[in-house]
């Protein structure tokens, strides 16, 4: 007969293998609010961190780690098959490839977790006119933009050097905001989600009811849209990251059943509703 001790033992170290987990690291960085970005107090946070973070949190076999590091070097990780996955780039199988095969070392990419679209943006009066076409129609226009900002695309930065567009750079989305405010700018280009964003941290401090009070300012058009992945490595994945079919798929799930819930949009309300 075992002793009482003994078959704990037994039971424990049974228990121990049936319910380990494991852990994977995901490489993304900090620098994109709303999408991904370290809050007041440095816990990084966002749209894509949410969703990530929520679908894991339903996976029982598996618990996650982000790793913070310059875009760049994700990517290198990434490519040299020292990442298991990177959070959140656009899809690149057709340009991401590596040097030796020039294959995708990114593969697969998971369902898209959401959407970002770079929109156009113009006080009130300016949006009164129809302007189908980006930038064209848009000659004669002063627009705020970031520095080395170039969403805008090739056709823009060729008017904004012959002078069809008035261009005035600024440091920040708050200085963007206060020069639509007082009319020294008629319009800028940004990510909708992140203007939202910007929006919402200004009246949540207060700054915006105290100096843009009346600010009307409407999207006038869309003129890009992208969307948001875990991508995998696909370099010396079997050997370094044998989990992986696995992982993927019952990601995969977890992402359609938080778009069918609706899930997925509370996250992003829960970041741009004013």
């Amino acid at each position: 007969m075992k002793s009482p001790l003994l078959t704990f033992i037994v039971l424990s170290l049974m228990g121990s293998s049936a319910f380990s987990v494991q852990l994977v690291e995901i490489y993304t960085h900090d620098i994109l609010p709303p999408f991904s970005f370290k809050d007041d107090n440095g816990k990084l946070t966002g749209i894509y961190i949410e969703i990530t973070r929520k679908a894991i949190e339903r996976m029982p076999d598996y618990s996650v780690t982000f790793k913070v590091v310059p875009w760049p070097r994700a990517k290198q990780k990434t490519k040299s098959g020292e990442a298991f996955a990177i959070l959140p780039p656009y899809f690149h199988a057709h340009d991401w490839l590596t040097d030796d095969t020039k294959k995708p070392y990114i593969w697969p990419y998971s369902l898209k977790l959401h959407h970002q679209s770079d929109v156009v943006i113009c006080n009130h009066k300016i949006a009164e006119t129809p302007r189908a076409n980006f930038p064209d129609d848009y000659k004669g226009l002063r627009f705020a933009m970031f520095r080395g900002d170039g969403r805008a695309g090739v056709r823009f930065a060729e008017m904004t050097r012959n002078g069809d567009i008035k261009l005035q750079v600024v440091q920040d989305i708050e200085q963007v905001i206060r020069v639509l405010q007082n009319n020294r700018s008629d319009c800028t280009v940004y990510s909708e989600l992140a203007f939202a964003w910007s929006i919402k941290k200004l009246k949540n401090s207060g700054i915006y009811q105290t100096f843009y009070k009346g600010l009307d300012l409407v999207k006038v058009a869309t003129i890009n849209t992208n969307a948001g992945y875990l991508g995998y490595t696909d370099v010396d994945d079997e050997k370094n990251f044998p989990f992986k079919k696995d992982f993927s798929i019952k990601f995969d799930i977890e992402i359609y059943k938080m778009k069918r819930n609706g899930d997925i949009e509370k996250i992003v309300k829960k970041y741009t509703e004013h």
